[in-house]
């Protein structure tokens, strides 16, 4: 399998943190899409990264098809768990740390050029994502799998991403778990081997 993205993607980043995370073998051709919109449209017609090339030459694209297609390989280790409501917890809470990154960049890239009302909607929505995914993190809650799924790595690449470009929001303070969490699995080969240089 070959990812295309580049790390400072968060989105390609947590394709990135799974393959490693579940040790599937994996190429990486880190191309941006902004800066490589050609190269990133061989691979999808509207050039977003992630992509994942397969062996038999078939190309996925959107990181969210790309786990669960990731966890079909994986059944004795599943990024997203069986079961109703297992699944759908983990989905949700892999989504609201999606939606996180999402207005991160929204806020990131934009914020300087949109109203205050528009810049001051992505801080809360950042915000109530990331107590969603706090109250998750606690002792117990269903951020803290073991090993680590979709919702768990996708809560931590969105700490970390926020971290890199939002550094002026004061957030951790209030998301004492989730912080906890990013900090216990910082160093583990799924985050080591796929930060971004600063």
């Amino acid at each position: 399998m070959k990812l295309i993205g580049t790390y400072r993607s968060p989105y390609a980043r947590r394709v990135a943190a799974a393959l490693i995370s579940r040790g599937l073998p994996f190429e990486h051709e880190p191309v941006n899409g902004y800066r490589e919109f050609e190269i990133a449209s061989r691979y999808n017609p509207v050039a977003k990264v992630p992509s994942l090339v397969l062996d038999d030459g078939e190309v996925l694209i959107d990181s969210t098809a790309i786990l669960d297609y990731l966890n079909e390989l994986t059944p004795a280790a599943p990024l997203i768990p069986a079961g109703s409501a297992a699944r759908r917890t983990a989905l949700k809470l892999a989504a609201i740390g999606y939606g996180v990154c999402e207005q991160a960049t929204s806020l990131s890239f934009r914020g300087g050029e949109v109203p205050e009302t528009e810049a001051t909607r992505w801080r809360a929505q950042i915000l109530g994502g990331l107590r969603a995914l706090d109250a998750a993190a606690t002792e117990g809650g269903p951020l803290q799998a073991t090993p680590l799924d979709a919702a768990a790595i996708t809560a931590i690449v969105a700490v970390e991403y926020l971290a890199r470009t939002n550094p002026g929001l004061e957030i951790l303070p209030a998301i004492p778990a989730l912080a906890e969490l990013a900090v216990a699995h910082r160093e583990a080969p799924p985050f080591a081997q796929t930060r971004p240089a600063a």
